[in-house]
């Protein structure tokens, strides 16, 4: 299998974060990135703090390639960089999970 490797865009339409579920909306930034094995082609998008939970989980086992069950994980709280956000006092409500 050969993946390439994954670039940051910005969404023109929905799309649906493929690790945790919850919609990519147009303007939002995303990561993706493609797969090919024996003939077959996927395209993978997720929202960049899942892209990097799943990234620092496989730097973590060594680093190199990883999996994932699709639609399975809990998007993480994005950090918006404002002070208190760590601790979830920041009153950002686009950072807070819904």
């Amino acid at each position: 299998m050969h993946c390439t490797d994954p670039k940051t865009l910005t969404a023109r339409k929905t799309h649906h974060c493929m690790s945790c579920g919850e919609l990519v909306k147009p303007g939002e930034k995303y990561t993706r990135w493609r797969c090919y094995d024996s003939g077959d082609v996927g395209t993978v998008k997720m929202h960049p703090e899942c892209h990097a939970m799943h990234s620092a989980e496989a730097a973590g086992m060594g680093g190199g390639p990883w999996e994932f069950t699709p639609f399975s994980h809990e998007r993480p709280a994005r950090d918006c960089g404002e002070a208190g956000h760590d601790e979830g006092r920041c009153g950002n409500a686009s950072c807070l999970k819904a």
